[in-house]
This record gives structure tokens, C-alpha cells and sequence, in this order.
């Protein structure tokens, strides 16, 4: 394993719960907050997920992630402003553009895999279909306001939620929640979503720490409809001339199952948990929602890279329990093994305190050294 796709493992597995903050201007909506209760503006959210839309989507991000230009486009996702034409007609098939000064990169998602079009670089590359349970790189495609308020409101419960004021968003009329999560370590304050009046779908989406200050994350359409776009908006053909190439998918799982030193605990912070993804033991996942925790013990050759590395980046704290970067409302510790036995890897939405107390319950868990 190379130093920089032992690199990709981390930031795989802290990015995959990044943010990506923007700042959002909306017009308010003459009137109230939704009609009904939050409970049942939430199902409406939920009724919407499969429904197809198309528009052009907007988001900036400011989470700096520490990152090598090898993952130019995750920084660029979570560090600086994303514009999007998408046209989602199902999970299976949309397809979604990245816009930029001097052209475009576009995602083309089908039942029998992905094309990805690099109009600059002339280059198109072949995927396979996307298996279960992928742990991959945030992709622009999940800053869709659709894509990232099911994500967020997926375990939300409704002792959790609230109605908002209405706005308009996209010349649209829509219905606010607000989500104020439980969980007393969450690193996230609250989420708000605003949906379209007349289909469901989400078309603005805020998270905010909890910290006083901007949204950490928003999203928003800039121009949307909620119609099923054309097949033809969504089919693709090489163009003429253009590089081919057949790519292979980063396995994170693949990675971390290979160099496992062992296995997280069945329970951490009070919380279960998940099923393993394929099956896969090497990653603890916990918590429920948007407060949530992943745990991996790496293997020596690995912790020292990273903490090489963690070492000289800025806003690094150590700690007795190792050393901790947190980047608006995601965190990562490396634990210190003389502590907890492991070198092992936690990240995810909790706060400063969260992380602490999961290394020190890591260091109490079976099996661990010390």
C-alpha cells in the first residue's frame, strides 16, 4: 500500500461524513409555516426521495480538508463553490454535470454502470455499477439538496423536528423543517430543509454546528422543476475522438479488511453498532442519523503516515488520547496506542468531548493493549 492510498483510506472514511457549507439568498414566502404538522411535512420529505426533478444546483464549501492534489476534487467539493445541472429521472438513472469556466465533468448513472466525461482532458472512463454498501469519496452529485437532505433526515425522529417559516426558493413556493438532533455529542446543532410545496422534494438544505454562526453546510436549487426529464437528457455515447479507458472503483473496505489489526467494539458512546457493510468487520459505524461515528484500527506502517502527517497540519490539538483535527462540524482523532492499546481511527459528527470519551471507552473495550 502506497503512502498516498494509505492516505486515501483516511480521507475516505472522515470525507464520506464531510459538509459542504454555501451561503444561500431566498425570498420569504407571504404567510406561515407549513400547513400540517412537522411530522407529516417529514413523510411528504421521505415520500419524495425516488421522485425524478432536473435543475441547476448551486453550494460552496469551507471545510478544508487535509488533503494531498491527488484529491483535488474532494477538496474542491468541500473547499470552494460547485455548480450542477442535473437530470435525475430514478436511483439508477440521472445524470449530473459539473460546471466549470472552461467546461464540464459529467456523471452518467444507468442499471449497468457509470460513464464519466472529462470535457477538458477529452476523456471518458467506464465504471462498473455501484455495489452495496460502497465506502467511497464524496462525489458533487451528493451536495443535491434531494441526495443530502435524505441523508440527513433518513433516522430523524418526530420529537426531533419542527415546522419553519415558509420561503421561496428557485421562484418556488416551499415548506420549512427544522431537525434538532437528540444526541447530547452531536457536532451537529440543527438541519434545515425546505421542500417544494408541490412535489415534496427538498430544494434547500442548511446544517449548521454547534457553534454560533453560518450554515456549515447548505445546498440549494437555483433553477428546478419537478417533471421526469427526457431519456435522452440522461443517455450518453462517447463523443467522437474522445479518450476511453475502463476504471476500477478505491475499495476502502477492501483496504482497511486487508490491514486490520482489530475489530471495534459491538457498542461506543451509549450507541450499537451498525450492521458491517458486505460484511466487512475492520469498520465499526455507529450512531443513528446525522450524529455519526466511524471507528477503524489501523495498522502501524498506516498510523505512522497519518500521524506524520496530522503532526504538520494546522489546528492539530494533542491530546492525552492522541491528536484531533476538527474541521467545522466533523472530527477526526488518531488515538495514542500507548493509551488505547490500538492505533486506532475515529471520525465523524461529534464534538471534541465525543471523540475523547470514544478513545477512552476504546481503551476499556476487549481486547484492547496497554
Amino acid at each position: 500500500m502506497t503512502r498516498s492510498t494509505r492516505w486515501a483510506v483516511v480521507v475516505a472514511l472522515a470525507a464520506a461524513l464531510a459538509l459542504t457549507p454555501v451561503l444561500v439568498r431566498v425570498l420569504p414566502v407571504p404567510g406561515a409555516r407549513a400547513e400540517g404538522s412537522a411530522a407529516a411535512l417529514l413523510q411528504r420529505m421521505r415520500a419524495s426521495w425516488g421522485r425524478p426533478y432536473a435543475g441547476y444546483v448551486e453550494s460552496t464549501g469551507s471545510i478544508a480538508l487535509p488533503v494531498s492534489d491527488q484529491f483535488e476534487s474532494v477538496a474542491s467539493l468541500l473547499g470552494g463553490r460547485t455548480q450542477l445541472r442535473v437530470w435525475w429521472r430514478a436511483p439508477d438513472d440521472w445524470r449530473a454535470d459539473t460546471l466549470s469556466p472552461t467546461g464540464e465533468h459529467s456523471i452518467r448513472t444507468s442499471r449497468d454502470g457509470v460513464w464519466v466525461w472529462d470535457f477538458e482532458g477529452n476523456r471518458v472512463t467506464r465504471l462498473g455499477p455501484v455495489p452495496q454498501g460502497e465506502v467511497r469519496l464524496p462525489q458533487d452529485a451528493d451536495s443535491l439538496p434531494p441526495a443530502l437532505a435524505a441523508r440527513m433526515l433518513v433516522d430523524a425522529r418526530p420529537e426531533e423536528v419542527s415546522t419553519l417559516p415558509s420561503r421561496r426558493v428557485a421562484g418556488r413556493a416551499t415548506d420549512g423543517l427544522r431537525l434538532r438532533p437528540s444526541e447530547p455529542l452531536s457536532s451537529i446543532g440543527r438541519v434545515d430543509v425546505w421542500a417544494d410545496r408541490s412535489s415534496g422534494i427538498p430544494v434547500l438544505v442548511e446544517v449548521y454546528g454547534t457553534s454560533p454562526g453560518v450554515a456549515a453546510l447548505s445546498t440549494t436549487f437555483l433553477d428546478f422543476t419537478p417533471t421526469k426529464p427526457a431519456a435522452a437528457d440522461t443517455a450518453f455515447a462517447p463523443p467522437p475522438g474522445s479518450r476511453l479507458r475502463t476504471g476500477s472503483r478505491f475499495d476502502v473496505l477492501a483496504a482497511v479488511r486487508q490491514f486490520s489489526v482489530a475489530t471495534p467494539p459491538d457498542a461506543l458512546l451509549g450507541m450499537r453498532r451498525g450492521g458491517s457493510a458486505t460484511g466487512v468487520d475492520a469498520i465499526g459505524q455507529y450512531g443513528r442519523g446525522v450524529t455519526q461515528a466511524l471507528v477503524a484500527a489501523l495498522p502501524p506502517r498506516l498510523a505512522r503516515s497519518l500521524r506524520s502527517q496530522l503532526q504538520g497540519a494546522a489546528g492539530v490539538s494533542r491530546l492525552p488520547e492522541g491528536l484531533m483535527v476538527v474541521v467545522g462540524p466533523v472530527g477526526l482523532l488518531l488515538t495514542d496506542p500507548g493509551r488505547t492499546g490500538e492505533d486506532w481511527l475515529v471520525t465523524g459528527t461529534l464534538t471534541p468531548q465525543g471523540l475523547a470519551r470514544a478513545a477512552t471507552e476504546l481503551a476499556a473495550s476487549p481486547g484492547a493493549g496497554g
